[in-house]
């Protein structure tokens, strides 16, 4: 154990405010003492640092320690964005909401009791709800600020906090800078002991408030489709499963009004205590993650499986090939079907924005500026740059935004992707698809003819703890300093480094970013990668976006001489990059 971390380990076993801690340190020390090999790695990590803000605020593992979740660390955060609040004489009121974590609604009071005992207002949403549904009460009821307590999809053992600004987004740019400045100097302020239920916090019956409740968001939800029949979704059958999370209390009420026969997974409805355990993974990006919907959907011949987050922000799916298979849609291609659903239905659309990141789908953008929409699909990872792009052009409406990784938005009431607003569009599309007796894939075929066929995948390489951060450091030291002028037989034509200074005209798009951007050509295959680390999870991302321009032979050989570009670009990618982690990681274990 180096000093820096024994120096930490000290401070939170001596001074007061770590008191809540204690006992759980102790426990851990006392393994590390006995041999524990596991339970130094712990101290070593937990102690090192301290748990950043990322693109989806603070989250991480529960347990002791600054690189770690827990009630002084999520007390020091309300401490910091009450600070930062009465800095800019934002409205002195924050709305708290919270997902089916075993921790969760105890760590929201905790949250709500600190940000009242600094002086500010709270409403505390007494049950369970969505992320995006926070985002709508933070500017329905005026708030200056609003709080989830959630870790998405992450593992069981992790909880987090997002931190929204009074426009329903989360906090980006200068904002976050100075809420990120007063939780660093709330480290150092004193603590008093504080009960988790504070007499000033007001809570909030989201079944029955009237203005700020389910229904004036479910309304609001509702109101983002594009097909006006009333029954627009008669005759569609949705196995819908919200994997132990929130997304039953949006989701299933909102298809429901719209004509769709919706059956859930009621296993999955149950909370399970936060433990997940009928799920390898509760993020509906896995296509395993929707087995026993998939299960549901084939006894109840449903058309479509569904699937969100705990949280209820992110949409999976499954829709029924020509052979009657129940086939997974992987993000990207799940954004170009609602896009082309919007577009389709909405003349009104090509007045309006559509926004996307710079490692989701080029065919969102193609599509788009084909309808004479204003685009922007350069974008940095994470919703909160989609907000601020929004932000910046009032003038337009937001006709849809996406990310590859199953974030969905629409309108400009909800500032953060909304899984409800998702499986609403979805929905419309695959019941209009279905009257014209069409498949969802079908509708992809015919967007693929027009515009050229796209393909893309996405490699998560996993690094935990300093040495798997050093590791990944590594990995896009290389990339800068070294670049290939061919990766997998495709010529390296052009370098984006986005930490390189950007001229644009727009804040947004000009934001730097550890990330970089190869675009490679073999003959009319274009093919771009993209590396970035998480900022939420241990991980490498790796992005291959491979397209091919459109043409009349656009057939199954030629969609797979793409395909076999795309496999060997990201193979050739993931070998490099697990060279160099490796390196890194076994001088790590040597340390």
């Amino acid at each position: 154990m180096t000093d820096p971390v024994r120096g930490v380990i000290e401070r939170w076993l001596s001074e007061p405010r770590f008191a809540s801690e204690r006992p759980a340190l102790e426990g851990l020390l006392a393994a590390a003492a006995g041999g524990d090999a596991a339970a130094r790695n712990e101290l070593d990590d937990a102690f090192a640092d301290t748990l950043p803000i990322g693109t989806g605020g603070r989250r991480g593992r529960c347990g002791p320690g600054p690189n770690r979740i827990n009630r002084v660390v999520l007390r020091e955060t309300a401490l910091g964005l009450a600070s930062a609040m009465k800095r800019r004489s934002l409205p002195p009121k924050v709305a708290v909401v919270y997902d089916t974590r075993r921790d969760s609604a105890r760590f929201a009071r905790v949250v709500a009791a600190q940000l009242a005992a600094s002086g500010l207002g709270v409403l505390l949403v007494t049950a369970p709800r969505p992320t995006p549904q926070l985002s709508f009460l933070v500017r329905a009821a005026e708030c200056g600020a609003g709080i989830v307590i959630s870790a998405s999809h992450n593992p069981p053992a992790d909880n987090g906090i997002k931190i929204y600004g009074p426009d329903g987004a989360q906090v980006l740019a200068s904002f976050a800078d100075e809420v990120v400045a007063e939780i660093g100097a709330a480290s150092d302020a004193a603590l008093p002991d504080l009960e988790d239920d504070h007499p000033n916090v007001q809570s909030l019956d989201p079944v029955e408030h009237p203005n700020w409740g389910d229904a004036a968001y479910h309304a609001y939800v509702t109101a983002q489709g594009v097909l006006t029949e009333p029954a627009a979704m008669q005759g569609l059958t949705v196995a819908f499963t919200p994997l132990h999370g929130v997304g039953h209390t949006s989701v299933v009420p909102v298809l429901r009004s719209r004509g769709a026969a919706v059956q859930a997974v009621a296993a999955q409805c149950d909370p399970d205590g936060g433990n997940f355990s009928t799920v390898v993974s509760a993020n509906p990006e896995d296509p395993r993650s929707m087995q026993m919907a998939l299960e549901l959907g084939q006894s109840a011949d449903a058309d479509l499986v569904l699937a969100t987050d705990p949280d209820a922000d992110r949409l999976g799916a499954c829709a029924r090939d020509r052979h009657g298979d129940l086939v997974p849609i992987d993000g990207n291609r799940l954004g170009v079907l609602m896009l082309d659903h919007v577009l389709r239905q909405d003349p009104s659309a090509a007045q309006g924005l559509v926004l996307s990141t710079q490692v989701t789908s080029p065919l969102i953008g193609a599509l788009a500026r084909a309808h004479g929409c204003e685009v922007v699909d350069d974008l940095l990872v994470g919703f909160k740059n989609h907000a601020s792009m929004l932000a910046e052009r009032p003038d337009r409406s937001l006709v849809f935004a996406c990310e590859e990784s199953h974030g969905y938005l629409r309108g400009t009431e909800v500032r953060d992707k909304d899984a409800a607003i998702a499986a609403l569009l979805l929905s419309e599309c695959a019941a209009e698809a279905k009257r014209a007796g069409l498949t969802l894939f079908d509708r992809l075929a015919q967007i693929w003819s027009r515009h050229g066929y796209h393909v893309e995948r996405t490699a998560n390489l996993v690094a935990v703890g300093p040495a798997g951060r050093r590791a990944i450091a590594a990995v896009m030291e290389r990339f800068r300093r070294s670049t290939p002028a061919e990766i997998a037989g495709l010529r390296v034509r052009e370098v984006e480094d986005r930490l390189v200074p950007r001229a644009t005209g727009s804040a947004t798009r000009d934001l730097p970013a550890n990330v970089l951007a190869l675009e490679l050509e073999a003959g009319d295959v274009a093919v771009r990668l993209a590396l970035r680390p998480s900022g939420t999870e241990p991980k490498l991302k790796v992005y291959v976006l491979a397209r091919a321009e459109p043409s009349a032979s656009a057939d199954a050989t030629r969609s797979a001489q793409v395909d076999e570009v795309l496999e060997r670009v990201i193979t050739a990618a993931e070998s490099m990059a697990r060279e160099t982690m490796d390196g890194v990681m076994a001088d790590g274990s040597r340390e």
